[in-house]
């Protein structure tokens, strides 16, 4: 990841990262800025603005479709890009990595916790 301006180097999203990549078994497929302006994933991707506390919230607690819709219809975040883009990119790596859709142990989540 390079960062440039004025995006924090230790952010939110630098927080999470493990998580996620340890839920997904590997880097993003698309790019995440986070509310405090701190980006990770994919430099080419779709990118999805999380931009409240609380969207990280839901998608921890929530993961998967459910929680990134209800997220996405409260404006807690946004996408922008391709979302077909996107959501294909997700798919992929997902397929790839033979990977399916557990819920983040608890432990997980308590660790994220203290981002969101």
């Amino acid at each position: 990841m390079t960062l440039t301006d004025k995006r924090p180097a230790h952010g939110a999203a630098q927080r999470v990262e493990p998580l996620v990549e340890q839920f997904l078994g590997g880097r993003l497929p698309v790019r995440v800025r986070m509310w405090d302006g701190s980006e990770t994933g994919a430099a080419d991707g779709p990118l999805i603005h999380v931009r409240t506390r609380r969207a990280l919230r839901r998608l921890l607690w929530e993961p998967g479709e459910l929680g990134l819709a209800e997220a996405y219809i409260t404006g807690d975040i946004d996408i922008e890009g391709d979302l077909a883009d996107g959501l294909r990119a997700v798919h992929r790596a997902v397929r790839e990595r033979g990977l399916a859709a557990p819920r983040p142990r608890l432990a997980d989540r308590l660790r994220a916790a203290g981002t969101a």
